[in-house]
């Protein structure tokens, strides 16, 4: 297998999450996978700043943060980017649900210990379930 192919399949994740906590954890899920390139923001601009550079292949995003609501990146994306978003959130609440779900969110995630140790597998899952692009 040549470089080329390994570059080809990496993907590449922007989370934003304030809480340092769970950003270590999510962080420590992902060490030992090659395939995954984990870039970690706390804030809403800094997240908007990042997907201005780049888009990436898949958006993690808390629910609350220090400069607005996560969702805002679900609702008024920057133009140049259009990629899956996982909306975070460390309470379990149906409206909110319905509405991160009616925004176009991917999945929505209550925060757990186990969720967050589980990201890779859910990433993973996400990539490979149906309606999922398939690499070129």
């Amino acid at each position: 297998m040549t470089e080329m192919t390994l570059q080809a399949r990496t993907k590449h994740v922007l989370l934003v999450e304030d809480e340092e906590a769970h950003a270590e954890l999510i962080q420590l899920s992902f060490e030992s996978r090659d395939d995954i390139q984990l870039v970690v923001v706390t804030t809403l601009e800094d997240a908007r700043a990042s997907l201005a550079r780049a888009t990436p292949d898949l958006l993690v995003v808390d629910s609350l943060l220090p400069d607005g609501r996560g969702i805002e990146l679900l609702k008024n994306p920057p133009p140049e980017a259009s990629c899956p978003v996982i909306l975070l959130t460390s309470h379990a609440n149906q409206a909110m649900q319905a509405e991160a779900m009616a925004a176009g969110a991917a999945r929505y995630i209550v925060k757990s210990e186990v969720t967050l140790l589980e990201m890779p597998q859910i990433i993973e899952d996400l990539f490979s379930g149906p309606g999922a692009e398939a690499d070129d």
